[in-house]
């Protein structure tokens, strides 16, 4: 019997105390699809409580609707996302853990504040907004944690996430 035949397997399964640890050990790759998926369906599963709970919703103008589909797309998905992430991720983050010295959670914190009251919703969109925002600060935090590449991976998540909603548009 070699050694390795002798030890006990690691319990399978998902409990309360591994998956921080299963996150911050999951590829860039995953977390940002996962990320994305998780916000998407997030949102997609509040907005049907919401519409149960709540009624439909009242009918308004998209911020982005005088402009071709194009620019819609450039701007929703690829500009918006990065001059969020800077602004709700990377700047709460950073100068919470930089002059307070304070841990992660409460950075994620900071971050989950700034970009939830960025988007300005008082309303039912508020929850979807803070969904995203607790998803994108979770995914700042665990790469930035591993000397990974927060910015760029709270980005790619967040403009995947946006591409998901155009295209649930496009149907």
């Amino acid at each position: 019997m070699r050694d390795h035949d002798t030890m006990a397997a690691p319990p399978r399964g998902l409990t309360g105390l591994d998956i921080p640890h299963r996150l911050r050990q999951a590829p860039r790759w995953m977390l940002i699809l996962g990320g994305a998926a998780a916000m998407f369906l997030g949102q997609m599963l509040w907005a049907l409580v919401a519409v149960w709970a709540m009624g439909p919703v009242p009918p308004g103008v998209p911020p982005m609707a005088g402009y071709s589909a194009g620019l819609q797309l450039l701007g929703g998905v690829v500009v918006m996302p990065f001059l969020e992430t800077l602004v709700g991720q990377w700047l709460p983050m950073r100068t919470v853990r930089r002059l307070w010295a304070a841990p992660w959670w409460v950075a994620g914190l900071a971050s989950v504040t700034v970009f939830t009251v960025l988007h300005g919703y008082t309303d039912r969109f508020a929850i979807n907004i803070l969904l995203g925002a607790v998803v994108l600060a979770a995914i700042f935090a665990i790469e930035a944690q591993r000397d990974g590449r927060p910015v760029l991976s709270t980005w790619l998540t967040h403009a995947l996430a946006n591409l998901m909603v155009f295209g649930l548009q496009c149907l």
